[in-house]
């Protein structure tokens, strides 16, 4: 619906009789001699309403009352208001200003002056109104396409992460209880950690889904070592850390298929899992913060999943156990922040450790 209204509130005649005259020909014109039953008017009509000409003084409610009013409503941002008067004070036109105002002229009324004004201001506003319009169409396609493009991210992590779980490397309840327990661990390095780190709630979406691929390089592992029930020889260790960089190698050769963020997190976890605080992990060596946030979130997780958890090689650890080797570096070296995010999250990391009764045979 047009907007091209002109709303007139005055209580002198005069003064609306040349308004209206003025704007007859190319606006239609609504006139009220008081701001109450303008208000009752702009609550039905206002998305009509083109500009309001409104009067300082008037006898029902002051003009400056009236236009507090409308600024509160938020119709001020919809609807250009120009306020008439005939005196002017630097507080009383600062005030006019503060509260929405689109321009403030003296009476008597100089009518080439005000048409000037009105007919570029009702431009203006009509030009910014169709413009945040496009804006928020274009905004709304993009946010659409972001959760489109999020989906189909999270699907190819799905498809890979099954393709591990199918030749029965790892559970699903394995990769489940890593996700949300990497989601527990992000959520709360995001929380304490703001400043350090800037995680943002999607960057604790991605890494909660990008986690599932932490050990995708194990399909390249032989089973004879990769199920060992005993002790692996030096030589076996070297194969099995060679998952880390085979899991790169194939997240490269899918790498199109991801978008730039979701590949730079994947591509992280699974080389930098393995990496520890003191420079003494694999297979870069990284140390401190060297090592990619996301990757030390789901380090430390699968270090305390897998204690929890049986093995083919030993039984589970009890959870205070398991805590206290964490807490004490006995499954690798993690950072101060990251000891501290664990050790508050370690309560619902455990509800996480009930839901999946970790205890399969992976």
């Amino acid at each position: 619906m047009a907007r091209n209204t002109i709303l007139i509130i005055d209580d002198e005649k005069e003064n609306t009789d040349i308004l209206a005259a003025l704007f007859h020909e190319e606006y239609d014109i609504q006139v009220f001699n008081g701001g109450r039953v303008a208000m009752e008017y702009l609550t039905k009509n206002y998305k009509n309403v083109a500009i309001i000409l409104c009067d300082m003084v008037m006898p029902d409610i002051d003009g400056m009352v009236l236009l507090k009013v409308l600024h509160q409503k938020g119709i001020s941002k919809l609807i250009p208001i120009i306020m008439m008067n005939d005196w002017t004070t630097p507080d009383k036109i600062k005030e006019c200003y503060a509260n929405g105002v689109a321009d403030f002229i003296n009476k008597p009324i100089i009518e080439p002056l005000i048409y000037g004004r009105v007919k570029n201001i009702v431009e203006l506003y009509r030009n910014r109104l169709k413009f945040e319009a496009v804006i928020r169409e274009q905004t709304g396609r993009i946010k659409e396409q972001n959760e489109q493009l999020q989906h189909y991210n999270d699907r190819i992590i799905e498809v890979m992460s099954s393709i591990v779980e199918f030749r029965n490397l790892e559970s699903n309840a394995h990769i489940k209880s890593i996700k949300e327990m990497s989601r527990i661990i992000a959520e709360m390095v995001r929380q304490l950690y703001a400043m350090e780190y800037g995680l943002t709630e999607e960057d604790v979406n991605i890494i909660e889904s990008a986690s599932a691929l932490h050990d995708l390089g194990k399909i390249a592992i032989s089973d004879t070592i990769l199920l060992k029930p005993g002790r692996l020889t030096p030589d076996e260790f070297e194969v099995i850390k060679s998952h880390t960089t085979h899991g790169c190698e194939m997240l490269k050769q899918i790498e199109f298929l991801q978008d730039e963020k979701y590949r730079k997190v994947s591509y992280n976890i699974c080389r930098h899992h393995h990496e520890r605080h003191d420079g003494k992990g694999y297979p870069d060596g990284l140390a401190g913060d060297n090592i990619p946030i996301e990757a030390q979130i789901v380090s430390i997780v699968d270090a305390y999943e897998a204690l929890v958890g049986e093995r083919v090689y030993r039984d589970a650890f009890d959870r205070e156990k398991a805590y206290n080797m964490i807490m004490g570096g006995e499954c690798g070296t993690f950072s101060n922040h990251m000891l501290t995010a664990f050790s508050k999250a370690v309560p619902l990391l455990n509800k996480v450790v009930d839901k999946y009764s970790i205890n399969d045979n992976y």
